[in-house]
């Protein structure tokens, strides 16, 4: 019976994510589905290992029809009340922006702008698990040694650079080629500045795709959008977005006195 339930809640789960990029759910319906997902299956695991703690043996061991009932219970007040507080879907368009305005550049000009995207209190987590790691490496406590990857991420993260320039934007890890975010000035209508927020106007945090936008929000604050020539939006959360929107507008606005 706990397998069948997994088994359905996993393509439940994976079918309604599979919509909600597709927009064919918004991300409330999404996060209600999560919601009852993660109660109902948090409810059965404890049931099940609760039924068998007790049990010398197998055929000992009973789970009464009647917990699915329950579970079902669960996940809809679960639904519920994700649908009760998460707000409704929003979209910081130029509308409700704040003026990106212009940085003044020059023709002939060449300009570069670089800023980190990782919030600051990610840089002493990656130093605390960098630290952690040498200790158990000179203590011998080996499952400390599966805090690296940890460590590593979280450097990444936290290194992360946002560069604007004539090839338009780009957001990539220190030191390293890959994983890289590339955003062709040509593909690029429109910059502006507005406030992000990561769960109602981009699904979470980290990496998000969903409905007409895609983006990087690793934290909440003043975000740069971009409108792309597909209709769609990308948008980061980064220091001084204003300056960031300022410089490819100018830039935008260069290419168009070139190419008319």
């Amino acid at each position: 019976m706990l397998l069948i339930s997994e088994l359905t809640l996993l393509f439940l789960g994976v079918g309604a994510s599979r919509s909600a990029v597709r927009g064919a759910l918004t991300l409330r319906t999404l996060y209600a589905t999560s919601a009852a997902a993660g109660v109902s299956l948090g409810y059965l695991f404890t049931v099940a290992v609760l039924v068998n703690a007790g049990a010398a043996t197998a055929e000992e061991v009973r789970m009464p029809l009647w917990h699915l009932a329950v579970a079902a219970g669960l996940a809809t007040a679960a639904a519920g009340a994700a649908l009760v507080l998460v707000p409704r879907d929003g979209s910081a368009d130029a509308g409700g922006s704040a003026a990106s305005g212009s940085v003044g550049l020059r023709p002939g000009e060449k300009v570069v702008w670089v800023r980190g995207v990782g919030p600051r209190w990610l840089i002493g987590a990656g130093v605390l698990g960098a630290a952690v790691v040498v200790a158990a490496g000179v203590l011998g406590w080996a499952p400390g040694f599966w805090l690296w990857p940890v460590g590593l991420l979280l450097a990444v993260m936290a290194g992360s650079r946002a560069i604007v320039d004539g090839g338009g934007l780009t957001i990539r890890p220190p030191l390293l080629p890959a994983p890289r975010i590339h955003i062709p000035l040509q593909r690029i209508d429109r910059a502006w500045t507005a406030e992000l927020r990561p769960l109602p106007d981009l699904g979470g945090w980290g990496y998000r795709i969903t409905k007409g936008r895609r983006g990087l929000a690793l934290r909440s604050g003043q975000a740069l959008w971009l409108g792309l020539d597909d209709g769609r939006e990308f948008v980061v959360v980064v220091d001084d977005a204003a300056t960031a929107a300022g410089l490819l507008n100018d830039l935008l606005a260069r290419n168009a006195r070139r190419d008319p």
